[in-house]
C-alpha cells in the first residue's frame, strides 16, 4: 500500500514508495520544492532547505576575517 502525503508548496498529492522516516528529506515531484518529513501519522510534509545540510560555517568566518582587516 503507497503511502501520500501533501506538498505544502503546491498542495499536490505526494506518493511515497516507502515507508518515510522523520526528517527524512523529498523533493515534491510536481514542484521540485524541499520538503522535510515533520510527522509520521498521518505523514506530514514541510519545507526544508537542502543547503542547510552543507557546512557554511567556513563561508562565516571567512567573511569576518575580512572585517578584520579593514
Amino acid at each position: 500500500m503507497a503511502i501520500t502525503a501533501i506538498c505544502p508548496a503546491c498542495d499536490e498529492t505526494i506518493i511515497l514508495n516507502a515507508a518515510p522516516k522523520l526528517d527524512q528529506k523529498i523533493r515534491c515531484t510536481h514542484c521540485r520544492t524541499d520538503l522535510i518529513v515533520v510527522d509520521l501519522d498521518p505523514v506530514e510534509l514541510d519545507w526544508d532547505d537542502f543547503e542547510d545540510d552543507w557546512d557554511d560555517d567556513d563561508d562565516w568566518d571567512d567573511e569576518e576575517d575580512d572585517d578584520e582587516e579593514w
